[in-house]
């Protein structure tokens, strides 16, 4: 990978010989991917990267690099590599145990937040939590709420706990299957709001995903197993136990599947009940009120 002479190689040939490299490999966006690793081995910026193309790179951080670029070569995603990533303003760890988190996920929590407007010390319960990035975000921006969150994973779980401390948030972290019918017992009632971007992959669209997905983010969180939709049937129904009256149930939707997520809530009985697009224009938030 580029020159091995003692004083190293230059920014700008150690950029584009890895961004090469990448493209060979059939990784998207290789520039963008060379961008952030390389940003991440010299600690500058990218507009620093390019203002120091011409410099030299440090032996050290060019090993730094390249052991980063093979794990990228082989579509570990960037942000296992960096071991963070980026959520409403909040650094979030991130491994294996956890999905990255995505910007229609934001979108989401603002969604969620938006309902918790007249609410001064509102009670919120994250179903399936992984990183702990919606709860942590809700947590941010709304210091008085009283917030939970449970997953069933005890690995995604440990991350949580980790970035909570990492932000000085408290969150009551709980270990409990949203599906299993004692679920309702381990949470506190009089919820003001349930959300949840629960697993809503079908099983046949497996193989139809980016490597970096299917190879390398946990598939318990990504699919759903049988139905696309068990867990908006199960999480309307444990809602009804769970969701004070006019509270809020938020959930994210696969785009294909964000009407029958309606529907559901619809036939549970929440009132308001409304599918909102994303940025991209997808049915992708479904809302309803208890």
């Amino acid at each position: 990978m580029g020159s091995s002479e003692k004083n190293g190689v230059f920014v700008g040939i150690l950029l584009e010989d890895s961004l090469q490299r990448l493209a060979a490999a059939g990784i998207d966006d290789p520039r963008r991917s060379a961008e952030w690793l390389l940003c991440e081995a010299l600690g500058m910026s990218r507009a620093g990267l390019y203002a120091a193309s011409r410099e030299r790179v440090e032996p050290e951080a060019a090993m730094r690099f390249g052991e980063m670029l093979a794990r990228r070569l082989q579509h570990e995603p960037v942000q296992y590599i960096l071991g963070y990533t980026d959520f409403m303003g909040l650094r979030m760890s991130v491994t294996p145990d956890v999905l990255i988190p995505r910007p229609e996920t934001e979108e989401v929590t603002e969604a969620a937040l938006a309902r918790l407007d007249a609410c001064m010390s509102p009670v919120v319960l994250e179903a399936g939590t992984g990183s702990g990035c919606i709860a942590l975000a809700i947590k941010a921006v709304r210091a008085a709420a009283d917030v939970y969150a449970c997953d069933v994973s005890g690995g995604a779980l440990a991350v949580a706990r980790r970035n909570a401390a990492a932000h000085d948030l408290t969150v009551t972290w709980i270990e409990a299957d949203m599906l299993g019918e004692d679920f309702p017992d381990t949470i506190p009632g009089g919820l003001d709001l349930l959300i949840s971007n629960p697993p809503y992959v079908p099983e046949e669209e497996i193989p139809t995903l980016p490597e970096e997905v299917r190879d390398w983010e946990p598939l318990a969180a990504l699919v759903a197993s049988g139905d696309p939709l068990v867990f908006y049937r199960g999480l309307a129904q444990q809602g009804l136990r769970m969701i004070r009256e006019g509270g809020w149930i938020v959930l994210e939707a696969h785009a294909d599947y964000g009407e029958a997520a309606r529907r559901i809530l619809k036939e549970a009985g929440y009132m308001e009940v409304c599918l909102e697009k994303d940025m991209a224009g997808r049915d992708r938030i479904v809302m309803g009120r208890r």
